[in-house]
């Protein structure tokens, strides 16, 4: 018992006592169960969403290089077949004569993917055809008379039609002539020539002076036509199909206009370069029928040359309409969007036409490119100015990219991927391809089961809570009922309870051995009552023994001494001398066994006083 209450009161208890971390075994079992829990089910949702971010990152850069690869192919297709074509017309027009290459062009019906493939076949046909042309003819001004117009007009007529995205197609020459060829905003196709009657260098000076004159009342406008008839003369024409046959009408004219082609960036850029030439992209303005129309897009443009000698230029606007309505027909993700910029961070292509242009506040009401800094798309802005920011760039440097490249940028706490590959650097043109994409457009279904993942995970802490009090319980009560047993039997109470109900076998032996235990220790306890018992007599006879001879020690004590008093022979005083000695050792004897049996009465005493306290 001592030994129980020693290891209960042991200095490690008393330590543990001290400083707080004694708990419950029933409110630590679901504590530490729920931490377990916790713990792996915070650690597989850490690696799996660290996993996955970084899988959804690949992937992200993966469409997002997709995404760009296509638009530069689309963008390329697009620039590709305009300067395969306007090469095309380059030799076909060297001559004015080549009717068979223009009805060939015109008639093929090819689709556009495969016109594209037989450019080169065409190229070859053209030059040989040219090559002949210049032969029978080395003098004749290309481009003289009707037939070179009829020419004209089935070439880029058949372009026009196998080309949407063409705009315009065109030749100066260097006379200062310009045959076009025009797409409508309907869809319709018309013809304008402009005829230069009078080249002479003072004439080039008075159609400045003219260009200078303003034409806003009508009156202004009759004046300004009749100073320039005698240099310029500028028709429309239509085309009509009269019995299977086309042919074209005049229409309209448009006496108030001033043209040079030599004077413009695409005339110039082929004639002295000698070669393919792009112009930057540039707003064009063209009227017919009273309607003025504007449109942005870039012009491609290819010598005319006759014996190495420049006769002319032919060029093909692109509409950059097209390449924008191609971004906004793009499916990118749910929220994704592509752009096209320039080295300037001009927008030359964006999902919303209308934000490619900025018109200007002047009175010229004249027509730019707008800038990435001043679209509505916030997306587009911030994107454009965290890849700024990664490449350093300051306000003056051109944005030019040496190789794609990857960025994330925050958006109004929302985090967004965004993309650049350049291209197009080989025309001159240092064009960037961006790509943006909210991170959610990825990471929305994985966010989502992360959600549910964390649900389904608090509902297991939950559960295992639950459980884990009903395991603390299971285990706790049988082990607080055994602890009461123990308390119970140190308190000497060894009275029969209640037998404990438990599922847990090791527990229910444990039970009963302390049922057996406390039935031994009854009848042990039964048995010392009865040996008490005895002893309590034993000791009252030996105690009555003690004092009867203590007594009779006292009574012969006397007796010897009232013996000595009489005169008794010396032989005999000897003898009771003797016998005196005796009956003092004797009585020196009795009282060390009254003490002891004074003792043992007490200790029965005692032990009787503990075993009618013990409850059986």
């Amino acid at each position: 018992m001592s030994d129980t209450l020693e290891s209960a009161d042991s200095p490690a208890n008393r330590r543990a006592a001290a400083t707080g971390f004694r708990v419950r075994l029933r409110n630590f079992l679901p504590v530490i169960f729920c931490l377990l829990i916790s713990v792996v089910s915070l650690l597989i949702i850490f690696i799996t969403n660290h996993s996955a971010t970084h899988s959804i990152e690949a992937l992200a850069e993966e469409v997002m290089t997709r995404v760009s690869q296509r638009v530069v192919e689309k963008t390329s297709y697009y620039l590709d077949s305009a300067a395969h074509m306007v090469q095309v017309n380059a030799l076909a027009w060297q001559s004015g004569g080549q009717d068979h290459f223009s009805q060939r062009m015109a008639q093929s019906g090819l689709l556009v993917s495969q016109l594209i493939g037989k450019v080169q076949e065409v190229v070859d046909g053209a030059r040989s055809s040219a090559g002949e042309g210049a032969r029978r003819a080395p003098r004749e001004m290309v481009g003289s008379g009707v037939n070179f117009l009829n020419t004209f007009n089935r070439t880029s007529r058949g372009q026009l039609e196998l080309f949407p995205y063409f705009g315009l197609v065109y030749y100066g020459d260097q006379q200062g002539n310009h045959w076009l060829n025009k797409r409508e905003q309907d869809g319709t196709i018309h013809v304008r020539v402009i005829t230069r009657k009078n080249d002479a260098p003072d004439s080039k000076q008075a159609l400045e002076k003219l260009a200078k004159l303003p034409k806003n009342s009508e009156q202004e406008k009759v004046a300004l036509a009749a100073e320039l008839a005698p240099y310029l003369e500028t028709q429309w024409y239509e085309q009509e199909v009269v019995q299977g046959e086309a042919r074209l009408v005049p229409g309209e004219r448009d006496p108030l206009k001033i043209y040079d082609p030599r004077l413009r960036p695409w005339y110039v850029g082929a004639r002295d370069q000698k070669k393919l030439f792009w112009t930057d992209v540039y707003a064009w303005e063209e009227k017919y029928k009273g309607v003025t129309s504007r449109q942005v897009g870039i012009t491609v443009s290819a010598p005319v040359l006759r014996g190495g000698e420049l006769v002319g230029v032919s060029g093909i606007d692109i509409s950059l309409q097209a390449v924008s309505l191609f971004l906004r027909d793009m499916e990118i993700m749910q929220n994704g969007r592509a752009f096209i910029l320039n080295d300037k961070g001009e927008t030359v292509g964006l999902p919303d036409y209308t934000e490619v242009l900025e018109k200007s506040d002047t009175k010229s009401d004249a027509v730019r490119l707008n800038h990435v800094s001043k679209i509505g798309d916030p997306l587009v802005r911030a994107s454009y100015a965290a890849i700024r920011a990664e490449l350093a760039l300051n306000e003056q440097q051109p944005f030019t990219l040496p190789k794609e490249r990857v960025i994330t940028f925050p958006v109004d706490g929302q985090n967004y991927y965004g993309f650049y590959k350049p291209f197009a650097a080989e025309m001159g043109l240092n064009w960037t391809v961006g790509v943006v994409i909210p991170e959610d457009d990825f990471l929305g279904s994985i966010k989502q089961e992360m959600r549910q993942s964390l649900l389904i995970a608090l509902a297991s802490i939950g559960f295992m809570l639950a459980a884990g009090i009903m395991i603390g319980r299971l285990i706790t009560n049988p082990l607080t009922h055994l602890g009461k047993e123990v308390e119970r039997i140190m308190q000497l109470d060894l009275a029969p309870t209640p037998s404990l109900t438990t599922r847990f076998v090791e527990f229910g032996m444990i039970s009963l051995a302390f049922s057996r235990m406390k039935l031994t220790l009854a009848e042990m306890v039964n048995s010392l009552s009865v040996h008490t018992k005895t002893l309590d007599w034993s000791a009252e006879e030996f105690a009555n023994t003690a004092m009867t001879l203590e007594d009779s020690t006292q009574v012969l004590h006397e007796s010897l001494q009232t013996l000595q008093a009489a005169q008794l022979p010396e032989e005999l005083a000897d003898t009771l001398l003797q016998i005196e000695e005796s009956v003092r050792v004797l009585s020196s004897l009795s009282q060390p066994v009254v003490e002891r049996v004074e003792s043992m009465n007490q200790g029965a005493q005692a032990l009787r006083k503990t075993l009618q306290s013990v409850r059986i």
